[in-house]
């Protein structure tokens, strides 16, 4: 799978039915009640890290913002949230 991020395309690998719905759940616990729970936003993004594959070694040259929004392509991805090309 792949996804853009940082004016980069990252390979990522494809996270399995049982990971996506880990990662929902995990996602839905950092919102909960429409406020934003930082520790357990950083879990999803730290669990999608360990899915995706990507090594310190792909990330070491980003800053910590940048590194959060790798993580946060990635969450769109594994949960089906990218926009279309077309806007939809």
């Amino acid at each position: 799978m792949k996804i853009k991020a940082v004016n980069k395309v990252w390979d990522i690998k494809d996270a399995t039915y049982k990971q996506r719905r880990e990662i929902y759940k995990k996602n839905v616990k950092a919102f909960w009640d429409g406020k934003v729970k930082p520790d357990e936003y950083y879990e999803v993004l730290e669990k999608c890290a360990e899915i995706s594959g990507l090594t310190d070694k792909d990330l070491k040259d980003l800053s910590m913002v940048e590194v959060d929004q790798v993580l946060q392509a990635v969450l769109t991805a594994y949960l089906g949230l990218e926009k279309n090309a077309d806007g939809d």
